[in-house]
């Protein structure tokens, strides 16, 4: 027998979430995969034009070195998403370039039961509630969509999967999501089994060429220290889908990502990973969005065309199969319109037109090198994780068990359990392999943040000051640097992590006895958790000082079609409202 991965501790902790009352999930699986073998999956227009269906595409552009064109479209409702596709496909006529597929990116609450939706905030996307939703946008051009978000990995995701898959999508949802905190569906045991329910669907759809498709980045990769890590996290969800359901997998990532050469030698080792004869094994590849200006937009040009420009060479070299998700300058700001977006891959496609100076210049074994050790370090780290789970007694056979063990460690202690640097080297904190970007950058943000207030009034004003702090959604790093500079002047900091729905904010803050509670919101909720916690607030007869900041944006009105400015509305409730770090803490000390 090899060494044992975890200390007594370790183990025990891991031994405790692991849940009780989990069903059979064999039974579940064959369920879902009964549902699969009896759908129809309709003709889209897409396979009039190219004469095959996506993925034999993506198969084909793969196999001449060329880059697959994405865009991504979450507007405020199935008819603007539906002319943003004949936008694209016009688009495509005037240009003579290929935007072929369309990311779809529909409201969060489409992952939630219906039944349980009621009372919920809403983020910012389009609502999807009937199968002739989901058709009405495949059917819409000849640019394909992938229903990615809030799809499966969410609990709603027997329904979602059976509406993409009728319609036509071979992709659906971003698998890795099953970590996120989905509103009003506290039991994770079903959540999961949901989910495993839909994987016998795609699983029963294995020779159309069903893919469940994973992103890392909304998923335990924001989190992670070394970027290499993510291989780790992507090779166990393969084994979740591929291996114990017997469902396709892809793998995407790449907008918490700055340093071109890592996020390259990711998305190589990726494709050698989990590319198949027949289907790539790349979902989608982002484009870095840590560095967009909020101000000066048109300088986000400067960074992405050296990022695709690289991307687009890789692919011609190697032949790994990457679709490019290109990201609009207005992206930090707000929702991008289809103008934006079509500028913005017309930018990175036309990119192409210059591979031919610089194809000569480069010596691709650096990132041979880095591809390798990435492979090798994501391997070792995998079957560490596996093993530890198994010597905590988790069924490392049993899906739904597994999911719901992992969406409960936190994933900060599950990297710094598993990373090879202090499983093999003994070292006390991670050694990364290829820092990963966001985290640093929120380490520097941090740093930055003190570096700037810790000669000021605040520290002696803040020491001893206590307050919740959490993130309404999957952003986390905004929220981060508020507690850590709390932290570092002496406040006593209740961290809630992120995703926390407003009435677990509340019960955090009641749990400690606090009455101050920050919250940081990106996905345009902001007015409509600001509503509920209010409401909440008031039901409970307690008196609470709130104060939000992030992007404050969110629809006012059911036919708009971009979000807007809530900052007033917010401030009408009694919140107060920040913008900047400084500004928050001259609010909370008053």
């Amino acid at each position: 027998m090899g060494k044992t991965i975890l200390d007594k501790g370790s183990r025990e902790y891991i031994k405790s979430l692991i849940p009780d009352n989990i069903p059979d999930w064999k039974k579940v699986w064959e369920e879902g995969y009964e549902i699969g073998k009896n759908l129809k999956i309709k003709h889209i227009p897409f396979e009039d034009k190219y004469g095959m269906k996506p993925v034999d595409y993506r198969m084909k552009l793969k196999e001449e070195g060329k880059i697959c064109w994405k865009i991504n479209t979450g507007l405020a409702t199935v008819k603007d998403q539906v002319e943003a596709l004949k936008a694209a496909e016009k688009f495509n006529e005037e240009t003579g370039l290929d935007i072929s597929l369309a990311h779809q990116l529909p409201q969060n609450l489409v992952g939630v039961p219906k039944e349980i939706r009621k009372g919920l905030p809403l983020a910012l996307g389009f609502m999807l509630d009937e199968p002739e939703d989901w058709e009405a946008i495949a059917s819409a051009s000849t640019v394909a969509p992938v229903f990615g978000d809030n799809h499966i990995g969410w609990p709603n995701a027997v329904e979602t999967t059976i509406n993409s898959v009728q319609a036509g999508s071979q992709w659906t949802g971003l698998f890795g999501t099953y970590v996120q905190v989905a509103p009003g569906c506290p039991d994770e045991v079903w959540n999961m089994t949901e989910n495993v329910k839909a994987l016998g669907i795609v699983a029963a759809k294995y020779d159309d060429k069903v893919i469940a498709n994973d992103q890392s980045d909304d998923s335990y990769g924001a989190y992670f220290n070394d970027l290499a890590t993510s291989l780790a996290w992507a090779k166990m969800n393969y084994y979740i889908v591929h291996d114990l359901c017997k469902a396709r997998y892809s793998y995407s990532f790449g907008n918490f990502t700055q340093n071109i050469m890592h996020k390259t030698a990711l998305w190589l080792a990726a494709a050698k990973c989990f590319n198949k004869d027949d289907q790539p094994g790349i979902g989608f590849v982002y484009p870095d969005t840590i560095s967009h200006w909020d101000h000066h937009i048109h300088a986000n040009y400067g960074f992405q065309i050296p990022e695709v420009l690289f991307t687009i060479l890789a692919e011609q070299h190697f032949k790994a199969g990457c679709a490019w998700l290109s990201v609009p300058i207005t992206e930090k700001v707000a929702i991008p319109t289809v103008p934006e977006m079509l500028d913005m891959t017309g930018a990175c496609q036309r990119a192409q037109e210059t591979t031919y100076y610089w194809a000569p210049m480069i010596n691709w074994e650096p990132l041979e090198k880095l591809r390798d050790q990435t492979i090798e370090l994501g391997d070792k780290m995998f079957h560490y994780m596996l093993q530890g789970l198994e010597e905590a007694g988790v069924d490392i056979t049993n899906p739904i068990e597994i999911m719901t063990v992992l969406k409960a460690i936190d994933p900060f202690v599950l990297e710094k359990l598993f990373h090879p640097s202090i499983v093999d080297e003994g070292n006390e904190t991670i050694v990364p392999l290829m820092p990963a970007a966001l985290w640093n950058a929120t380490q520097n943000e941090l740093a930055n943040q003190i570096s700037i207030l810790k000669d000021t009034k605040y520290p002696a004003l803040l020491k001893g000051h206590r307050a919740v702090v959490a993130s309404a959604d999957v952003h986390f790093a905004g929220a981060a640097v508020i507690a850590g500079v709390m932290n570092e002047f002496g406040a006593d900091v209740v961290d809630g992590g992120n995703q926390l729905e407003a009435i677990d904010v509340l019960d955090l803050a009641d749990e400690n006895n606090i009455t101050d509670v920050i919250v940081s919101l990106h996905n345009g909720q902001a007015l409509p958790y600001a509503k509920l916690i209010v409401k909440l607030a008031a039901e409970r007869n307690k008196k609470y000082r709130f104060f939000f900041g992030g992007v404050l944006q969110s629809f006012l009105n059911e036919d708009d079609a971009e979000p807007s400015d809530v900052t007033e509305e917010i401030r009408k409730l009694g919140i107060h409202t920040c913008t900047t770090v400084e500004n928050l803490f001259e609010q909370l000390t008053k």
